[in-house]
């Protein structure tokens, strides 16, 4: 089997971002990928390691570390009182590791990683993000409380992006962005085979995380400071036009000045509506809910004062991405025959399960995905119940009732997640003629042994999503609180 020189460029989805942190690194998607073609990872696909912890907090680990503290069969109470106090000891934790600890310091390597995603990058940051401003972003958000109470990471992604650009932390990398660290891979590693590229999909997310619509429509000019494009979370039409045609423009000339016979797979935006981090409440007319809320508020819940976003706004955010899915697809049919498209946002749409009205039988999403694969084999359709894109969950003994493909956030996939798309960009790479390539090739052994989630569900979960059923306005002020 060949071993495809292969690299990635994107965001959160990319660089396998899960449960509210990355940490798991070597399970992303293209590391399962690089699997898939006989590569070892981390030793031939390079990808940064962020400790025991991850950035900015992983929820899965905090579960484990709650069922280790509380009994074997805790009471409400208990959850009460106890979690309330483990919560701030692990994010002290967290914060001490990455601010004062090991995690503050250069890594070993000095090299350049394979994949180059970084979570949280919009477009913008790609091209314009340095090590420099990460540096300055993370003494800013600092501030002159260096051990802050409740506190996350200073500059989570910031601290993220400069491990994965300048991982020593050396001067000569300062000015170093995405783009650049690619430059460098290049320089040291050689022409590549393959080159994933998926970016766009935070230049609509942070809609669905705030439930609120704060749109970048009618802005001309992009601020200098890269920080305050923290100001929107709808990137306009237009402005994303702008930045995808001049990043995908880029991006063609570092490959024909170094690797002009690499094949670019480029993914698109998925519509943000379909993951289960938020729930749709009301009447539904065949595509949209009345209006959406935070997964755990409960069905039918009118609670006064209840963060949501109505049909109308979630209609016009799945435009939005509707119009920057046509720009990546113009900007990819006009680059010939080694840029080709792989449509995730169509992926996603079809594996949904409320919005297919699935509710009854969500593993019947995953189901005709391999019947028209003619796949009713797949390791994947086995495990019981079959995985589907719905919040993950698990009932009162710690048995996963539901989900499986979503990690513990609602919004980034499991690493059985990654492993389906990684299937997906395999089959378009083995439509494209990449030698090798080859969906059938995931290690699903490997893949599932690697997903927590599914070995060991963690069964305080039951009491967590209970608790936020129960008292969804007081975890509305939480999520707000540590946003």
């Amino acid at each position: 089997m060949p071993k495809i020189k292969l690299a990635a460029i994107g965001d959160s989805l990319t660089q396998g971002f899960q449960s509210g942190a990355i940490q798991n690194t070597a399970w992303s998607f293209p590391a399962i990928i690089a699997r898939s073609f006989g590569s070892s990872v981390p030793a031939e696909f390079r990808v940064p390691s962020f400790g025991p912890y991850g950035l900015p907090l992983n929820l899965e680990q905090l579960m484990y570390r709650a069922e280790e503290a509380l009994s074997r069969e805790p009471s409400d109470v208990e959850v009460a009182l106890r979690l309330p106090i483990l919560i701030p000891q692990y994010l002290d934790e967290v914060e001490t590791y990455f601010e004062r600890g090991p995690g503050s310091g250069p890594a070993k390597f000095g090299g350049s990683y394979h994949n180059l995603a970084v979570w949280g990058f919009a477009l913008a940051e790609a091209a314009r993000l340095s090590v420099e401003r990460c540096s300055s972003a993370i003494r800013d958000d600092e501030g002159w409380i260096e051990d802050d109470f409740l506190g996350l990471p200073s500059g989570a992604m910031y601290r993220t992006a400069r491990k994965v650009f300048n991982p020593q932390l050396v001067a000569a990398r300062n000015a170093d962005t995405q783009l650049t660290a690619l430059e460098r891979l290049l320089e040291s590693d050689g022409p590549l085979d393959v080159l994933i590229f998926w970016l766009g999909s935070n230049d609509a997310l942070g809609t669905v995380l705030d439930l609120e619509i704060k749109d970048m429509e009618g802005v001309r000019q992009l601020p200098d400071d890269p920080v305050k494009l923290l100001e929107w979370n709808l990137t306009s039409a237009a402005v994303f036009d702008v930045q995808y045609t001049a990043l995908a423009a880029r991006l063609e000339n570092i490959l024909a000045r170094r690797s002009p016979r690499t094949q670019v797979f480029v993914g698109n935006v998925p519509h943000v509506t379909i993951p289960p981090i938020t729930r749709g409440q009301g009447e539904f007319d065949g595509k949209y809910f009345d209006y959406y809320t935070r997964f755990f508020v409960p069905p039918g819940s009118l609670t006064f004062g209840l963060e949501k976003l109505t049909r109308a706004e979630a209609r016009s955010i799945d435009k939005r991405i509707d119009a920057f899915n046509t720009v990546i697809a113009r900007e990819v049919g006009k680059r010939g025959q080694t840029w080709h498209p792989v449509n995730t946002c169509a992926l996603l749409d079809d594996l949904a399960v409320r919005r297919n009205r699935l509710e009854a039988d969500p593993g019947a999403a995953l189901r005709r995905h391999y019947e028209q694969r003619s796949r009713l084999d797949h390791p994947l359709l086995q495990l019981n119940p079959i995985p589907s894109i719905s919040m993950y969950g698990v009932d009162e003994k710690g048995k996963r009732v539901e989900g499986g493909l979503m990690s513990l956030d609602g919004v980034h996939p499991s690493t059985l997640g990654y492993g389906l798309i990684a299937e997906h960009f395999l089959e378009a790479m083995q439509l494209a003629g990449v030698p090798g390539a080859d969906p059938r090739q995931v290690p699903w052994h490997a893949v599932t042994a690697n997903d927590g989630l599914t070995t060991n569900p963690p069964r305080v979960w039951w009491h967590v999503t209970r608790a936020g059923e129960r008292f969804s306005w007081l975890w509305g002020a939480l999520a707000r609180a540590l946003a």
